[in-house]
């Protein structure tokens, strides 16, 4: 009881307030089992997860899907990132991004990439070359509206360090743009509290990047078992997204990248071609690369 206290004090300092309660974790643990026991046609996947508490984990190894230890994981992972960046220089900014491609259609969850999502977030951050550059974020899949289908959208959630936000746009935004892309860069105001919200793995109803005074739906009960079935193949931090640091948010030591500037190609007067301009004379170049007449050799 003192221990939970003084967690509570703790993430109230860093300016959290609606940090979810044991007991709203227990009911959402209770509605993942029994989703799961009417969609699964192997009773032994859910070994020990019904015996899992706050204090200790039932199964030999943890799964993402066990949202008791996915709130334990995340009241230690909150602190530790809120220390790795608040040493950082900044400036801080909240970066979401999707892509058309990473959406699936209802009941083809399964075959969601979090390996490409991953890869499209670091190679947009390699290009900034900032060895000093720290992010922090997750992976999230969410239910679409009706009037979009009501499929899955996949996306990257993260807090992004070291930046400014022109400069993330630029680098986040598709070159082909695409139906079902789309991209939210925001300046942080509450570090703690966006920590929080960025780290927050449960399902629910896509948020629209702007009206975010509309609340989503709850997911019914149907998506709530793909959804769950989806976590269990899933490992503990196989959804986290991290840049700069490691899997402790301890900041990595990055020498400076080199920059390398590519001359552009002298290109030749093409005089043999002379004769044939329109308009030129038989014995002078006009052309555009000589940028102007000039008798020919």
């Amino acid at each position: 009881m003192k221990r939970t206290k003084k967690r509570a004090r703790q993430l109230a300092k860093l300016g959290i307030t609606d940090f979810e309660t044991v007991a709203t974790t227990q009911r959402t643990q209770n509605d993942m089992f029994r989703r799961l026991e009417r969609v699964l046609f192997d009773p032994d996947r859910l070994a020990g997860l019904e015996h899992c508490n706050e204090r200790q984990c039932a199964r030999r190894k943890c799964s993402e899907v066990c949202q008791v230890g996915t709130r334990r994981r995340r009241r230690k992972e909150i602190p530790a990132a809120y220390r790795l960046l608040n040493k950082s220089a900044g400036p801080f900014c909240e970066v979401r991004v999707g892509r058309g491609g990473w959406a699936q259609p209802v009941g083809k969850l399964d075959r969601v990439s979090i390996a490409a999502a991953k890869k499209l977030s670091r190679l947009a951050l390699d290009k900034l070359y900032y060895p000093t550059l720290i992010a922090v974020g997750t992976f999230k899949v969410s239910v679409a509206p009706k009037h979009e289908g009501g499929g899955w959208k996949c996306e990257i959630h993260q807090i992004v360090s070291g930046a400014k936000k022109k400069e993330l746009e630029k680098v986040f935004s598709s070159s082909r743009p695409a139906a079902g892309n789309f991209l939210r860069v925001k300046k942080i105001t509450n570090l703690g509290q966006t920590i929080s919200d960025v780290l927050k793995r449960e399902v629910q109803g896509w948020q629209h990047l702007y009206q975010t005074e509309i609340t989503p739906d709850r997911p019914k009960k149907v998506r709530r078992a793909e959804y769950y079935e989806w976590l269990l193949g899933l490992s503990s931090d196989e959804r986290m997204v991290r840049y700069g640091c490691d899997r402790y948010f301890n900041k990595l030591k990055k020498k400076p990248r080199l920059v390398r500037v590519k001359n552009p190609k002298k290109r030749t007067c093409p005089r043999h071609l002379s004769p044939y301009l329109f308009g030129n004379h038989p014995m002078t170049c006009t052309c555009v690369r000589c940028m102007g007449p000039h008798p020919l050799n």
